[in-house]
């Protein structure tokens, strides 16, 4: 079947059944009304009748907002052959991306190419709903034969909006592939445009690149080659370009990224990395409307002379920085306060390491940003950075509209000061801790802590006036929510409910 095969082509196989998470509202409402379609589905000697169910008298606009929150392409795929009204529903979301699939079975094999270029020429009329495709240079390396296919079904995807080309090769590939699918994207509506390879972009290909005038998103990612940052191309995308992402900023001179930013009032999302730290000031000067900015911090070389306020009113900042010392931090936090002069700040988030031990995120540098941002502070990530308990217990209280907060602290083997951490916490949804020097079971029985931390954490969702409804403790993830349930005389009555999930290493 065709939606299979696009199925296919995005979503690898398991190897054998896995758990699945907890069902969303979107997939029970999914698997009930299929349920109903089944049972209300009866024949009557050579007529069948079937009794309408909700779905069915769910205006068609609706639908499709519930289905957009299913993740799993899997479930998509189901609801596409549940009935007509699901299948109109669920289709331009399962074609919205396409992606090519390359699976190994063994290092003494090819991989296999598995392109959803197949299904688009086999059912052109489901190329009209396809936003964003993403192509991987190895399928020309392996196989060349299905590269005019390729090109044949892009061009058929009239509303294409975004396009992504990565080519992780490190023996390089021929950019001739790269180059025809330009010519493709000259004749689509495209608006975004990334672009990821180990080895950098000759001059030519950068040279076709610049024809591309009208678009919204930038985002270059190259490993090697020539640091690319839009010389000669932002004077060109300065009346669209809204977000950009430069991977490859090391080793070019301040002032010519800051002539070259200059260009593009617009933006609105900016990531940086490797660029002069001592530049970020400045380049904020150029950029009024700019909201994100993840950038990196390169130590005290990073005190600029230029004193004029930031023009931008940031409400999104990511600030990545190691140091071979502790000490290496004591100019960060003075310049994180110089980028944010105004309340704005909606959303922080500090990747800090160091090679010499902890970092600890001082209690001036909470008490100030609070002066700034109290009102507008809801987001605080700061995972790789340490944090003592009473320094979480002054963070929920000086930013009272905190939802959302992660980073790490020292366990303490006692749970009462956990829940003293977030007793003010009004507004707080979710909440991540990360563990250090994590107590050796002999001295907590396994059984005695795993209670301890459920009731803690039962107490700190429960708590009066509390909203705190996910909260993470080392690996393990507590979920809480209000069941309603049936009593033993048919009563219902509603009862809190917390499920545990343990995360596993990645790496493991």
């Amino acid at each position: 079947m065709l939606l299979s095969d696009c199925h296919l082509a995005t979503q690898p196989a398991p190897s054998k059944p896995s758990p699945r998470p907890r069902r969303t509202f979107a997939q029970s409402f999914v698997s009930r009304e299929r349920r109903k379609y089944i049972i209300h589905s009866c024949r009557v000697g050579d007529m069948a009748l079937t009794k309408p169910s909700v779905a069915d008298c769910l205006p068609l606009d609706v639908l499709p907002l519930i289905l957009e929150h299913l993740t799993d392409r899997r479930d998509l795929h189901t609801c596409a052959q549940v009935s007509k009204a699901f299948h109109h529903a669920a289709t331009p979301l399962l074609y919205r991306t396409l992606d090519v699939r390359l699976t190994e079975y063994n290092k003494l094999q090819r991989p296999v190419v598995v392109h959803p270029s197949a299904t688009i020429l086999k059912r052109p009329e489901y190329a009209k709903y396809v936003r964003h495709v993403r192509e991987n240079g190895a399928v020309g390396f392996h196989r060349p034969d299905l590269m005019a296919d390729c090109r044949k079904a892009l061009r058929l995807c009239v509303n294409l909006e975004g396009f992504t080309w990565s080519d992780d090769s490190a023996e390089g590939t021929d950019e001739g592939d790269f180059m025809s699918y330009l010519d493709v994207l000259q004749t689509l509506p495209l608006r975004e445009l990334v672009i990821r390879t180990f080895y950098g972009l000759s001059d030519t290909v950068w040279a076709r690149l610049q024809d591309f005038t009208a678009l919204t998103k930038v985002s270059i990612w190259c490993m090697e080659g020539k640091p690319r940052i839009l010389q000669g191309w932002s004077e060109k995308l300065g009346a669209s370009l809204t977000h950009l992402e430069l991977g490859r900023c090391s080793g070019v001179p301040a002032s010519i990224l800051i002539s070259v930013l200059a260009h593009l009032p617009r933006l609105r999302a900016l990531r940086l990395k490797g660029a002069p730290s001592a530049a970020i000031l400045e380049i904020l000067t150029f950029l009024p409307r700019l909201e994100t900015l993840d950038t990196e911090y390169f130590g005290a070389a990073a005190l600029s002379r230029y004193d004029d306020v930031p023009a931008a009113d940031l409400r999104e900042l990511t600030v990545r920085t190691s140091s071979v010392h502790i000490q290496g931090f004591q100019q960060l936090w003075p310049w994180i306060r110089r980028l944010t002069p105004r309340p704005s700040l909606e959303s922080f988030t500090l990747n800090a390491f160091s090679t010499q031990g902890e970092a600890f995120i001082p209690r001036p540098f909470l008490l100030d940003m609070a002066q700034t941002h109290r009102d507008t502070l809801k987001h605080f990530t700061a995972d790789s950075t340490q944090m003592t308990l009473k320094d979480i217990e002054c963070l929920c209280t000086i930013f009272p509209r905190l939802e959302t907060l992660s980073c790490s602290t020292v366990w303490s083997p006692e749970t009462a000061p956990y829940e003293d951490a977030v007793r003010k916490a009004d507004n707080l949804r979710e909440l991540r801790i990360n563990i250090n020097n994590w107590t050796p079971s002999h001295v907590h029985p396994e059984g005695a802590r795993k209670a301890a931390i459920e009731q803690a954490v039962r107490n700190m969702m429960l708590r009066e006036g509390s909203v705190l409804r996910v909260i993470a403790m080392g690996s393990s993830i507590y979920r809480g929510q209000w069941v309603c349930k049936k009593a033993e005389d048919g009563s219902s009555y509603l009862e809190f409910e917390i499920t545990t999930n343990v995360v596993q290493d990645k790496w493991d």
